[in-house]
């Protein structure tokens, strides 16, 4: 089995505490691409780590517990934990990490705040971590561009990563900017519906759990739903499912996964629920959206030349 090898890694470790980027201190970043069987040597963690799975299948070993990785996955391990990490044989690891500390003195609440989660034992992986990807790409883009504005660029982008995993893990939602600039109470309840909704989509079981987390009753939330949109929350709610589903499959997601994703409890019944609702089969669907991305590319491809 190849061991510590890798078909890419860019990376960049800092030693010293001379990497200051606003409250926080940066000891390592980076994009790993394995080969098959790549092993890291097991090692305490001397700071936090966030760990993103951009491809691939692996197992990571944290002190006495195993969690088996895949695309999208996200995971946190934190000071003195014991970590190791081996990719699959078949299906190698591609992932990014960020190895981090919190400047001292914290002389924000809110940074407070960060520190006191990640000092937290509990919860450590969570497999809806995408939307920390994008800004995982702009920070390693920010290293390799190292213009004038790159240090400020790279502190924005480290602070999307920490504010985004602790939003991931605390499962908490957004509150929304409210366009119309109204105080409504009504309004500010429905919105912030949508934007629980929106965040919390592949861990919500069903939408009783609006009820435990605004305080009222599923009848009350929906009727203030229906009167300001016009649309029943259940079909909001299926709307939102369903155009997600959408964008797994146009991903390259099997359809068995995305059920899984989708919280569906067979493919068999994603399929039937998904055919009732887009009048279509999903792998009508993913074949379609795969046949439109062949020609474009054809058609690109063409004008080239």
């Amino acid at each position: 089995m190849p061991m510590n090898r890798a078909k890419f890694h860019f990376d960049n470790t800092y030693a010293s505490m001379d990497m200051l980027f606003g409250p926080y201190v940066l000891y390592q970043i980076g994009d790993l691409s394995c080969e098959p069987g790549y092993q890291t040597f097991e090692h305490v963690q001397a700071v936090f780590e966030i760990t993103y799975v951009l491809a691939g299948t692996g197992t990571f070993y944290v002190d006495e517990r195993t969690y088996d990785m895949e695309k999208g996955d996200l995971l946190i391990t934190r000071k003195g934990e014991r970590h190791n990490i081996i990719s699959s044989e078949n299906d190698p690891l591609r992932y990014f990490y960020l190895g981090f500390d919190f400047q001292e003195p914290i002389r924000s609440e809110h940074v407070f705040q960060l520190k006191c989660f990640f000092e937290q034992s509990g919860e450590v992986k969570v497999s809806n971590g995408r939307s920390v990807q994008e800004a995982f790409m702009k920070v390693l883009s920010e290293f390799i561009s190292d213009d004038i504005l790159s240090n400020l660029l790279i502190e924005a982008y480290m602070h999307e990563i920490i504010c985004g995993v602790y939003r991931i893990f605390s499962r908490r939602y957004y509150r929304s900017y409210l366009l119309s600039g109204s105080n409504n109470a009504d309004e500010k309840l429905v919105y912030d519906v949508i934007n629980y909704i929106d965040v919390n989509l592949e861990s919500m079981e069903n939408l009783s759990a609006l009820s435990r987390a605004f305080g009222y009753s599923y009848t009350h939330i929906a009727q203030k739903f229906s009167a300001l949109t016009g649309e029943s929350l259940k079909a909001y709610h299926t709307k939102r499912r369903f155009e997600k589903a959408n964008e797994y499959l146009r991903e390259g997601y099997s359809i068995t996964r995305v059920a899984e994703l989708m919280g569906f409890k067979s493919i068999h019944a994603f399929s039937r629920a998904y055919k009732k609702y887009m009048g279509i089969a999903p792998r009508e669907y993913k074949k379609q959206e795969e046949e439109s991305r062949k020609a474009s590319a054809a058609s690109t491809e063409k004008d080239r030349s």
